[in-house]
């Protein structure tokens, strides 16, 4: 089945009647949810856990600090009745939550006391 898309673009889909398509579910498309896309990346990045329709694999994670890359993203990557979830970067991922922190050593295993980061 063929599906026209946003952009115009005509994209091929096969629509599993059963799952229940409907005009009123959530869209990651919609402005609202754009709007603060969009509002979060410019703050610091978003990052993106990307589920596939009946892909039969893993999400895929991705981080974008710049927007239009996301809807390129979108664009090129993403099928009708993929899933999202995207969280700002800025509000989840503080220095102090961080699962570990060190710096990658060179040949002889030092790392430096200080930088510029």
């Amino acid at each position: 089945m063929a599906v026209l898309c946003a952009d115009g673009e005509t994209k091929m889909v096969d629509r599993y009647e059963p799952d229940g398509w409907t005009l009123d579910g959530e869209k990651i498309t919609s402005p609202e949810n754009l709007s603060k896309l969009r509002a979060a990346a410019d703050r610091g990045g978003i990052i993106v856990r990307h589920w596939f329709y009946r892909g039969a694999r893993c999400p895929d994670i991705r981080g974008f600090s710049d927007f239009d890359e996301f809807e390129g993203y979108l664009s090129e990557h993403a099928r009708p009745g993929d899933a999202f979830e995207i969280w700002s970067f800025a509000d989840v991922c503080d220095f102090g939550r961080a699962l570990a922190k060190g710096k990658l050593p060179d040949a002889d295993g030092c790392v430096p006391k200080r930088g510029a980061y």
